[in-house]
């Protein structure tokens, strides 16, 4: 049975909290407060459901509601058409803003041979994590920008943010990797897309098979819903904080799986 997770605001992780443990909303305000009666928050969230509930048997079962954070010019046109994809299948769609816009600044990508051209000049952007050139040489960057097509591609999103305080990624200005580029060809990319783009929220939802487990995979599956739990409750009584959610590799969110698109008014 599909169990829908939306932590999204403190009222909704309420609601997730008590659907995916079986305790009521009486019952963990009643312990709201006692957190210094336990070692770790954990440990309260814990002992409330042992005591009171049940613990679902897997997040895999569980419905992420998340959202986007993105830059467009044209109200996410492709991203309606084609739905949400990693940094390397955006690059691939000839359609999409990212594409677009590089191919208008004559900064090419051949991702199969791992090579970027610019203005006559190639540069090899082959990525190996076990040889990473020293910093801040032109091998460095290179480097850097191999690593976001080839390693650091997925998808991402948050399951909650505190709003007044911007992902330091900075993904409400621009894409990550187009300030990349700029380090290596000494451009200023970064302020031309930010001056005809404008900050868009997505909120989509997406299995938990499809999404990567932050934390120690080798943890039981008991503990893993346990730190999703753990989330709800902190997010429940505690206050919004940044919770990032990680998709595989080559995980596509569908438009089907989109639930809404709106500009983002928030980390100004």
């Amino acid at each position: 049975m599909i169990k829908k997770y939306d932590i999204r605001s403190s009222e909704n992780a309420r609601k997730t909290l008590v659907e995916l443990s079986g305790v009521d909303i009486s019952t963990w305000k009643k312990y709201v407060g006692r957190e210094g009666e336990y070692r770790y928050t954990g440990d309260l969230v814990e002992d409330v459901i042992k005591t009171y509930g049940q613990f679902s048997k897997n997040y895999l079962d569980f419905d992420f509601i998340y959202f986007h954070v993105t830059t467009s010019a044209n109200e996410c046109a492709s991203i309606k058409k084609y739905g949400i994809f990693d940094l390397k299948h955006a690059y691939l769609c000839k359609e999409s803003e990212i594409r677009i816009f590089l191919d208008q600044h004559g900064v090419t990508l051949n991702l199969d041979n791992k090579l970027l051209t610019c203005n006559g000049k190639t540069y090899d952007i082959t990525f190996c994590p076990e040889k990473c050139p020293m910093t801040e040489t032109q091998e460095h960057l290179c480097w850097l920008i191999g690593r976001k097509f080839y390693y650091d591609y997925t998808t991402c999103g948050f399951l909650s943010v505190d709003k007044s305080m911007p992902y330091l990624g900075q993904v409400h200005r621009r894409p990550e990797i187009i300030w990349n580029i700029d380090n290596l060809l000494r451009l200023n990319l970064s302020g031309e897309w930010e001056q005809s783009h404008f900050p868009y929220e997505i909120t989509a939802h997406v299995k938990g098979s499809d999404i990567v487990f932050d934390g120690d995979e080798e943890q039981s599956d008991k503990d893993k819903v346990l730190k999703y739990l753990i989330m709800a409750y902190d997010t429940a009584f505690c206050g919004l904080s940044e919770h990032i959610l990680l998709m595989k590799n080559g995980v596509h969110i569908p438009p089907t799986s989109i639930i809404d698109i709106k500009p983002f008014s928030h980390w100004k």
